[in-house]
C-alpha cells in the first residue's frame, strides 16, 4: 500500500492524473482479496495489483478510459467463463472494483496524500474512507477523527483488516507495519534483518554487545539500539502489539528478556533455542512466578519447521512464523468508534 501512495506523489508532483483501483467486494475464488489496491496512469499500471491477468489487464485499460472522464466508478467482473460477461480465469469467483480518479489539481487528495505518508512514516494506524457515488476520499485516524479529506456523518466500527463498505462508502485500515523488536545481533539477526523488511515488518535491533550493536551490520533495521536486558523499557517503548523475537548470545540473557515481557501481553514473543536450553529457562521463569500460561505461549523452538540449520535457512523459517502470526491476527476485527464528524 505505501508503495501505491509513494506512486501517486510523483503523479501529482508530475501534474499526471490518477486512478486508485481498490476491491471493494468478492466472491468465491479470486486472485486478490478485499481492500487490495493498484495505481493506474495514462500509460498503464502505476503499482500495486488487483490479480494480474485478464481482471488485471480490463482494470487497467478500464481506469486509462476513465481519465478522460474524471468520474468515480464501480464496477463487477465475473472471473469465470459461465457466461457471456465472464473473463475465463480459472478462479472462478468475481470482484467489484471501485474506480477512484484523482485529479492532479485536486488540493483535497495532495492534503489526504500528505496525512497517508505520515502515517506510513510514523507507523501510525488509519483508514482510507471513499464515497463509492462521488469517489470522495477523506482520512481518519484510529480513533475515528477527521484527519484530511470531507467526509459524510459516518458511524464505523468492526473495520477487518481487508476493509469493509459502510453507509455507501469503503473505508480501508492503512497497512502500517509490524514492529518487530529483535534483540540479538548476531549471523541469524543479520539474515534476519533483511527478509522481515521485504515482508514489511519494520525491525528494531536491541544488543547489549557494543560490537553488535551497529547501524552498519543492519541498514535495512529501523533503529539499532544499545541495551540493558536487565531493563528494556527504559530504551524503548514497549507497545501490546509488538513482536519480539530473542536470540541473544546466551540463555541467561533470554531468561531476563522473558521475564520482563511474559509479565505483560505482546503480539507475539519468539525464543530461539534447543529443547535443553528452553526447558532450562522454563523451569526458571515458573520459579520466578510466571504463570504457565504464559510461558507455553512462547513460539519456542521459534520458526516454522523447515529443517533449517544455516543462518540464512533459520532467518526463513523465523519470518514465515512472523508472517503466519500476522496473518492471524489481521482476521480480527479493528474496532474503532469515531467521533462525531
Amino acid at each position: 500500500m505505501e508503495k501505491i501512495f509513494k506512486a501517486l506523489e510523483k503523479q501529482l508532483a508530475a501534474g499526471q492524473d490518477s486512478v486508485l483501483v481498490t476491491i471493494i467486494d468478492q466472491a468465491g475464488s479470486t486472485p486478490r482479496g478485499l481492500g487490495t489496491q493498484m495505481l493506474v496512469g495514462a500509460k498503464g499500471i502505476l503499482a500495486g495489483t488487483v490479480g494480474g491477468g485478464a481482471i488485471e489487464q480490463r482494470a487497467i485499460q478500464h481506469g486509462v478510459e476513465l481519465l478522460a472522464t474524471k468520474q468515480a466508478e464501480v464496477c463487477a467482473y465475473d472471473l469465470s467463463g459461465a457466461n457471456h460477461s465472464g473473463l475465463g480465469m480459472v478462479c472462478g469467483g468475481g470482484v467489484t472494483l471501485l474506480f477512484n480518479v484523482i485529479a492532479a489539481e485536486a488540493s483535497a487528495w495532495k492534503d489526504i496524500l500528505e496525512a497517508i505518508l505520515q502515517c506510513f512514516e510514523k507507523n501510525i494506524p488509519g483508514f482510507l474512507v471513499q464515497e463509492l457515488a462521488s469517489g470522495t476520499t477523506a482520512l481518519l485516524d484510529e480513533a475515528g477523527n477527521l484527519l484530511a479529506g470531507k467526509l459524510m456523518a459516518l458511524s464505523v466500527q468492526d473495520i477487518g483488516y481487508g476493509g469493509k463498505t459502510v453507509d455507501g462508502s469503503f473505508v480501508l485500515p492503512l497497512e502500517v507495519k509490524q514492529r518487530v523488536i529483535l534483540c540479538g545481533g548476531g549471523h541469524v539477526a543479520q539474515c534476519l534483518v533483511p527478509v522481515l523488511a521485504s515482508v514489511d515488518f519494520q525491525v528494531t535491533v536491541v544488543e547489549a554487545r557494543p560490537e553488535f550493536a551497529r547501524k552498519e551490520l543492519f541498514p535495512l533495521a529501523k533503529e539499532v539500539l544499545l541495551v540493558d536486558y536487565t531493563d528494556l523499557e527504559s530504551y524503548i517503548a514497549l507497545k501490546p502489539n509488538d513482536f519480539f523475537v530473542i536470540m541473544t548470545h546466551g540463555h541467561v540473557h533470554d531468561y531476563t528478556l522473558q521475564e520482563q515481557l511474559l509479565r505483560k501481553d505482546y503480539a507475539y514473543i519468539g525464543v530461539m533455542g534447543s529443547k535443553r536450553k528452553i526447558a532450562s529457562v522454563n523451569e526458571r521463569l515458573t520459579a520466578a512466578g510466571v504463570c504457565q500460561e504464559k510461558i507455553a505461549s512462547v513460539h519456542t523452538p521459534i520458526g516454522v519447521k523447515i529443517d533449517a540449520v544455516t543462518p540464512a535457512e533459520i532467518a526463513i523459517s523465523v519470518a514465515a512464523e512472523c508472517i503466519s502470526v500476522r496473518a492471524a491476527l489481521r482476521q480480527k476485527n479493528i474496532s474503532f468508534c469515531p467521533s462525531s464528524l
